[in-house]
C-alpha cells in the first residue's frame, strides 16, 4: 500500500537530434499505484507462459556480444525495434487476448488466468502517458 501516493512527475527531454519533435514528455511511474503490482505480475508472466520465441533481449551490450557469433548471409534478416517507444500504440484488449491465448496454451489453472488477466488489464488502464 502506497502511504503518500502521489500523481508520477514528468520530466522533459530535449531532442536535438530530431527536427519536429524537439521535446520529449518523459513521465517517472515508479511512485504511481500500479508500479509494485507490474513488477510482481511482469515477473509471474515470466514464469506461467511458455513463449516459443527466444531472439529476444532487454540489454543492447548483451545483443552486440551475441551478434558476433552469428553467422550473416546474403539471406539474414536482422529487425530492431524499441518497444517503450511503440508501448503508447499498443492495443490493450490485444494485449489481454494474446496474454489469455498463451497462458491457456501453457495449460494453467482457469482462476490463475482470470486473476492474472484481471491485474494486467488494471495496471494497463493505470498507465500515464
Amino acid at each position: 500500500m502506497n502511504i503518500k501516493p502521489a500523481a508520477p512527475k514528468q520530466n522533459v527531454y530535449i531532442k536535438t537530434h530530431k527536427e519536429n519533435e524537439p521535446i520529449s514528455p518523459v513521465i517517472d511511474n515508479t511512485q504511481a499505484s500500479s508500479y509494485k503490482i507490474a513488477k510482481h505480475i511482469n515477473k509471474k508472466l515470466y514464469s506461467l507462459l511458455n513463449l516459443p520465441n527466444t531472439y529476444n533481449t532487454k540489454n543492447s551490450q548483451k545483443i552486440a556480444v551475441e551478434l558476433k557469433s552469428i553467422q550473416i548471409n546474403g539471406n539474414t534478416k536482422i529487425i530492431t525495434m524499441d518497444i517503450k517507444d511503440l508501448y503508447v500504440n499498443l492495443p490493450i484488449q490485444g494485449i489481454i487476448k494474446s496474454t489469455r491465448y498463451w497462458l491457456n496454451k501453457s495449460n494453467n489453472n482457469e482462476e490463475i488466468i482470470k486473476q492474472v488477466l484481471n491485474i494486467l488489464q488494471t495496471i494497463m488502464k493505470q498507465n500515464y502517458f
